[in-house]
């Protein structure tokens, strides 16, 4: 997979609404931007699956008792009011939905008694990113997108296909798949970096050129934009384990804990191609200084070269008179004066020329 952020192309800068200064808590304001509310509701458990595409809310809660889990996915984030009624239906504290609508939050878990509220940046294959928030308990999975497209097609075919452990009943799994689904599409996103590192390794060694320089910045910056996502995530499933309810089984913790493993390699990995386009920056700026020292030695060689030559050519050319005085300006009037002149030129820059292959200055 190439680099999703495109070569030496600086991240366009994702606008985020936030609340009013000074507005009371718990206020929900829909961002004019947001794309349509669209809910779809999934029943799944013992082999058997229902999907409603585009089901309203009322609907959605009547069919909840007819399934051991049942999975509600609100995308678009425009329609406040059904956000607000999805709270009511069930039990949704009111910070935690204003938490959805605001999408400028930091990837964290808050526990509450009846329900744990999990926030995390989506990252799609061009490395754009969106808040996804997550609540699950006793029964109910919910989840809120701020537009269509997101990495959840192998949790769904799963359900589907009637995967056991999916099908076994219990909402803390169902939650765990998605999150998993999450962190696993950050590792294209990392292999494309990797790519881009190893390209651009081979190009500074090739042929130093200026435009290197703004790439390697720019993935710097790419470095710095994912660790914001990735060191968070892992904080907030850490909280997740530590969390003792009766709706988060300890084997769904296990399952948890390799997805926070998972943060971990790609923590590591951010660190290292960050060290390593910090030390890439560092040899082009050396490489370039090699390239300028060569330049300045090879004109200090043909200058020092030349000097001589000049010399030499500037005294015979002055006009002093050899018939005057026999001191004056020996050859001048001789027949082989212009090839002794000349001669003893070409001896002059052989010999410096020599010299210097000598002390290895050439």
């Amino acid at each position: 997979m190439g680099n999703p952020f495109g070569r030496g192309r600086r991240r366009k800068v994702e606008k985020t609404k936030r609340s009013e200064i000074g507005a009371p808590p718990g206020q929900l304001v829909a961002d004019p931007e947001a794309e349509r509310s669209r809910l779809c509701f999934r029943g799944f458990g013992g082999g058997r699956y229902e999907e409603i595409a585009d089901v309203d809310l009322e609907t959605a809660f009547a069919k909840r008792d007819e399934w051991p889990v049942v999975w509600l996915d609100l995308t678009g984030l425009s329609d406040v009011d059904l956000v607000k009624r999805i709270g009511s239906a069930f039990g949704l504290h009111d910070l935690a939905l204003e938490d959805v609508v605001n999408t400028d939050q930091r990837p964290k878990c808050d526990a509450y008694a009846a329900h744990a509220f999990v926030v995390m940046r989506m990252l799609d294959a061009q490395g754009r990113s969106e808040q996804l928030s997550v609540f699950f308990g006793d029964g109910f999975v919910l989840t809120f997108q701020e537009r269509a497209g997101d990495n959840f097609d192998p949790v769904r075919k799963r359900i589907a296909k009637g995967a056991p452990r999916l099908h076994a009943g219990r909402s803390d799994y169902l939650a765990y798949a998605l999150i998993d689904a999450v962190v696993d599409a950050y590792f294209p996103i990392f292999d494309g970096q990797t790519e881009k590192i190893d390209r651009l390794e081979e190009e500074i060694f090739e042929d130093v050129d200026a435009v290197q320089v703004p790439e390697l910045h720019a993935m710097r910056r790419e470095m710095l934009y994912l660790k914001r996502f990735v060191r968070p995530t892992r904080d907030a499933l850490s909280a997740l384990i530590r969390l003792e309810r009766p709706w988060l089984s300890e084997e769904t913790k296990i399952y948890l804990a390799d997805v926070q493993d998972h943060c971990d390699q790609l923590i590591d990995l951010n660190d290292t191609y960050r060290d390593t386009a910090g030390g890439l920056v560092d040899l082009h700026m050396t490489l370039s200084a090699a390239q300028t020292n060569e330049v300045i030695n090879l004109l200090t060689i043909i200058s020092t070269i030349f000097i001589p030559l000049g010399f030499l050519a500037g005294l015979w050319g002055m006009n002093f008179n050899p018939e005057i005085s026999e001191w004056n300006m020996p050859l001048t009037q001789s027949p082989i004066g212009y090839p002794v002149a000349l001669g003893l030129m070409i001896a002059i820059a052989v010999g410096l020329l020599i010299y210097f292959k000598k002390r290895r200055w050439i």
